[in-house]
């Protein structure tokens, strides 16, 4: 959405958890909610100062670039872009349940964090590197780029293990392959200074889960689409809203909820499409590609291209298309029957219409304008949201509080400057009304339906998949 704000809001009249002392949180959570975070929390405060030291030790700017990069192959963006396209040429299988290790990844990793509310560490001293601006906003544990690459990783080293002999250069190939992909985001998460080994051992630990859950059960996932019978698939749609209302609440604004949504509404998209298309000889065959072993490089190029072209072309005209539409049935909707909205979020009572907000082509969640950043651009070093101030605050107090220090020692040391940005929050972040999480559940349910059934439907007929 094209409206943004930029509010600096005083720390002393300011209700906001995170400008508070742990007592706030106490208040405002469960007590075994906030029983779990006491225990926790000091595990991620005391990495600060080593990760801040192994930043100073290896960092150059090869490796500030390799896993700045590499990093996107671990994020929701990669794998809402990735796996469509395993659909389209002939991978369907291994694309859905990918995309259910992801989804349920995505989902289960933000759940957490905002139930835990764990922060990620300090900075400074750390110097965080991050493409996605909206990353800091975000609680820190347990680590989703883990989640997702660790389970996709550990997927794919089964799959190439049950489809090659041991013998084979493929097996050897796709195991490597898979090992340095998991690493290079797992260990770059902490190089970039966005996570301690804590979230990324919750992560791994939540990862492995998920793989087994789907490597073992994976035969009954994928008869769900074959079954004459479509009551699965319906089943599969209730969990997953019923899975999106039991979403928590966070103490500060964090945007872990909406990537949740935006995945579990391909998740509802991605069960009726898959069904529909595996019962339709139509569909099935668009998603082949024969081109490819039965044409000439250049016609085989083509043939690839047009078929990227047309169906990413069909999915971004249905998003700004049923985005409009929804901006314009859903508010008077949400007036009429006073629907509740979440936190951190602007009911329709306040506003009048959502016609004029422009839409743009890219969805917010790819976040592609930042991947033209340079590294320096991608560098953060500072408070980034009422998480880190409220972090600063305890590092601050810690440090002050730690033994070894004599009074000697301390009339000695230079009294910080008093630094007046230091006691403001900087909120800068689309403001987010209360139908979009609603218009981004339908928008994403269409996107992943569009792309199992529709879309190689389309292909058959434009004679892509000949």
């Amino acid at each position: 959405m094209g409206l943004r704000r930029v509010v600096f809001k005083p720390v002393a009249s300011d209700v906001d958890a995170g400008t508070h002392d742990e007592r706030l949180y106490d208040k405002a959570l469960h007590p075994w909610r906030s029983k779990i975070r006491r225990w926790l929390i000091p595990l991620v405060r005391a990495e600060t100062p080593y990760i801040a030291k192994l930043q100073n030790t290896i960092r150059t700017p090869v490796l500030d670039s390799y896993f700045l990069w590499t990093a996107n192959l671990g994020t929701h963006t990669f794998f809402m872009i990735f796996l469509p396209i395993l659909v389209w040429f002939d991978a369907s299988n291994m694309a859905k349940s990918i995309a259910c290790m992801a989804a349920v990844g995505v989902f289960t990793s933000g759940f957490i964090k905002d139930f835990m509310c764990l922060p990620r560490p300090l900075s400074p001293p750390v110097h965080r590197l991050s493409m996605s601006s909206s990353t800091s906003l975000e609680y820190g544990f347990p680590s989703t780029h883990s989640t997702n690459s660790i389970s996709a990783a550990l997927f794919m080293i089964s799959l190439a293990c049950e489809s090659y002999n041991p013998e084979s250069p493929l097996r050897v190939v796709c195991i490597i392959g898979a090992f340095l992909y998991a690493t290079s985001i797992v260990f770059g998460r902490v190089y970039c200074g966005m996570h301690s080994v804590t979230d990324i051992v919750g992560g791994g630990v939540l990862a492995y889960v998920l793989y087994w859950f789907q490597w073992t059960f994976r035969d009954e996932f994928n008869s769900m689409f074959t079954t004459d019978s479509i009551v699965p698939v319906v089943v599969a749609i209730l969990l997953c809203l019923s899975l999106v209302g039991l979403h928590p609440d966070p103490i500060e604004r964090c945007p872990c909820f909406e990537d949740s949504v935006c995945f579990m509404g391909v998740l509802i998209g991605l069960f009726p499409g898959g069904w529909l298309c595996n019962h339709s000889e139509y569909c099935t065959m668009g998603q082949q590609t024969l081109a490819l072993t039965q044409s000439t490089l250049p016609v085989a190029a083509f043939v690839v291209l047009s078929k990227l072209v047309l169906g990413v072309a069909t999915l971004f005209i249905w998003r700004i298309v049923c985005k409009k539409a929804c901006y314009f049935i859903l508010p008077p909707i949400y007036r009429a029957f006073n629907l509740p909205h979440r936190k951190f979020e602007i009911g329709a009572r306040t506003y009048k219409s959502l016609n004029r907000e422009s839409i743009h082509p890219i969805p917010s969640v790819l976040d592609l304008r930042h991947l033209a950043g340079t590294v320096a651009e991608a560098e953060h070093v500072g408070i980034q949201s009422s998480i880190d101030l409220h972090e600063k605050t305890v590092y601050e107090q810690q440090l002050q509080h730690r033994g070894g220090r004599d009074e000697k020692e301390s009339a000695t040391v230079e009294s910080p400057v008093y630094d007046p940005t230091t006691l403001l929050v900087a909120e800068d972040a689309p403001l987010r009304y209360d139908v979009d999480i609603v218009t981004k559940l339908i928008v994403y349910a269409g996107i992943g339906f569009l792309a199992l059934c529709p879309v190689p439907m389309l292909f058959q007929f434009s004679g892509l998949s000949s």
